[in-house]
């Protein structure tokens, strides 16, 4: 069985970013022999009772996340947002990440933004985070070579998050910034003994759909077809023969780290345990009336 488990995946809810469908999903994870998958669109917690639905007819484990736009400590409002990836562990974590994206929403700026500082405040057990793609925190520090301050956003999630907490890898060939970023993740996994993860960042299934993500990223910009970047086509999702394939274009020189992040997403993904529960219904039944039939039947009139 594929060890990879993809734990970075954006649904058509990562609205105009991603073109994949919730049932496509489940039956490419299938056809992959993966037996768990995550979802964690931009910001939104709107797939999950399809995602759940889904995965449980087909016998697949879900995991519930999200990819959270973060403002650093201090940071006043600008149109500059940092992405985090928060996966639920348990029902508390399925909670918890409910409820940083009410207040995200509440705190609105162009986007649904979570304030480092309300995560802070408000309770976050039960939840496994990853320093996601190079928009994170962590990576804008990589590449402004200021390894103190990714060095103390690392610790300061690694204690948040009671350990629960990874760097992820990213393979994409065609993007030099993220080779930086990856060689800036090793050195901090190294010095802060923080494990390593990886993933491939899912915007669309397989790479004959980068062009419909470009379509769809034009009209989201208001754009001309011609004047939207191509998709990078390690953004498909992926398996452990794709990461290990774009890792290898991406002439990573620690490739016997990538087996390991690999399987760290295994470890990660056995971590989470949260669930959708089964509705119930909450409307009382009334059979008052029933009795107030008796009533009648025996007044004499």
């Amino acid at each position: 069985m594929d060890s990879f488990v993809n734990l970075h995946v954006h649904s058509l809810h990562s609205i105009q970013d991603s073109v994949i469908k919730i049932e496509e999903l489940i039956d490419k994870v299938i056809e992959y022999d993966q037996s768990s998958v995550a979802i964690t669109d931009h910001s939104s917690c709107a797939a999950w009772i399809k995602f759940s639905q889904c995965a449980k007819e087909k016998n697949i484990h879900p995991i519930f996340g999200n990819e959270f736009y973060c403002w650093q400590f201090g940071e006043s409002k600008n149109s500059d947002r940092d992405h985090l990836v928060l996966l639920a562990m348990n029902q508390e974590g399925m909670v918890n990440i409910r409820r940083f994206q009410r207040l995200a929403v509440n705190n609105f700026y162009y986007k649904p933004i979570l304030r480092y500082e309300v995560l802070q405040e408000n309770p976050h057990d039960g939840i496994y985070a990853t320093s996601a793609c190079f928009s994170s925190t962590i990576s804008k520090y990589i590449l402004l070579n200021s390894f103190d301050r990714a060095a103390n956003y690392c610790e300061f999630f690694y204690n948040l998050f009671d350990g629960n907490f990874a760097l992820e890898l990213q393979f994409h060939p065609d993007f030099h910034m993220q080779s930086i970023v990856n060689m800036g993740l090793v050195k901090l996994s190294e010095e802060l003994s923080i494990p390593l993860t990886v993933s491939s960042d899912a915007h669309f299934l397989d790479e004959k759909d980068r062009d419909l993500r470009r379509i769809v990223k034009a009209i989201s910009y208001n754009k001309e077809y011609n004047e939207i970047d191509e998709s990078l086509k390690s953004n498909c999702l992926g398996n452990s023969e794709l990461i290990m394939k774009f890792a290898k274009e991406s002439d990573f020189p620690y490739m016997d780290l990538v087996p390991k992040a690999i399987k760290q997403t295994q470890k990660i993904a056995k971590q989470c345990k949260g669930y959708i529960e089964e509705p119930k219904r909450h409307i009382p039944i009334f059979d008052k009336h029933d009795e107030l039939d008796k009533l009648f039947e025996l007044q004499e009139w």
